[in-house]
């Protein structure tokens, strides 16, 4: 039987866990968890959820055991976390510690070993979104595979490049909220408009992900009908600059995480 542990028990770390355990009522579809202390709440509701998972004396305990150990701390906290673990030879590591100077990381978990970087959002809770891995690994990849889209990535530019996207969620979020809040101003209920707003754009976005749909560009386009609605709203944001502020803002977003703010 394998076990994971969790360094951290944070919003990703519940997430993960979650998503890895499914049902309370199908406890034997995964192996162990185990998480640590720090954040007692998460980690006691964790536990009282899912038989598989259990609540570690501490983090060296975590690591003690543990096959898998996944880094799910602050950057901040990384560093001193980190230096007071003993890994074992055998053992695999992930780091979702987000990929600011941390090459470190790699010598820190000996003689453990670094399997990968990764990335996961919470919706891995309900086994949906990307879950990002560098370098490509099988055992990393079947690991991840069932919470979401799994996505190895061959180098570490284009894992900086693809974790850009993610300061994008706060917009995406903020986009529907601004679109609700319209519609809450013109006649709707608020509630109504948000219901409406939240559904119209998860649709959107499974038709994107369906199997061989076409690139999104090309969605965009057959959506605008010459004279029609989308292709007024598309040219006016457009004319306010709109689409041309997003490269920009994403350029600084990879410089910072190359570590040139």
């Amino acid at each position: 039987m394998t076990t994971i542990g969790f360094i951290g028990t944070g919003h990703i770390t519940a997430a993960m866990a979650a998503g890895l355990c499914g049902a309370p009522q199908a406890p034997d579809k995964i192996d162990k968890i185990v998480v640590s202390p720090r954040n007692a709440e998460t980690a006691a509701a964790l536990a009282k959820r899912y038989e598989q998972v259990t609540v570690a004396a501490d983090n060296q305990a975590v690591v003690d055991g543990s096959d898998w150990v996944v880094l799910a701390v602050r950057p901040q906290d990384a560093r001193e976390v980190i230096a007071a673990l003993k890994f074992k030879s055998d053992q695999r590591v992930l780091s979702l510690i987000a990929p600011v100077d941390d090459e470190w990381i790699d010598g820190a978990v000996k003689p453990g070993r670094l399997a990968a970087r990764i990335f996961v959002m919470p919706p891995v809770e309900l086994r949906i979104g990307p879950t990002m891995f560098f370098p490509r690994d099988a055992e990393v990849e079947a690991l991840l595979k069932p919470l979401g889209t799994a996505i190895p990535v061959k180098n570490r530019r284009e894992f900086l490049a693809l974790w850009s996207l993610t300061a994008l969620l706060a917009p995406y979020y903020g986009f529907i909220a601004k679109s609700a809040e319209w519609a809450a101003a013109n006649g709707a209920s608020a509630e109504t408009a948000t219901a409406f707003a939240t559904a119209t754009f998860h649709a959107l976005a499974a038709i994107a992900e369906q199997p061989g749909a076409e690139p999104p560009a090309a969605l965009a386009t057959h959506a605008q009908t010459p004279g029609g609605l989308n292709e007024q709203v598309m040219k006016e944001l457009a004319t306010r600059g709109w689409f041309q502020a997003l490269a920009p803002a994403l350029d600084r977003i990879l410089r910072r995480l190359e570590g040139n703010s």
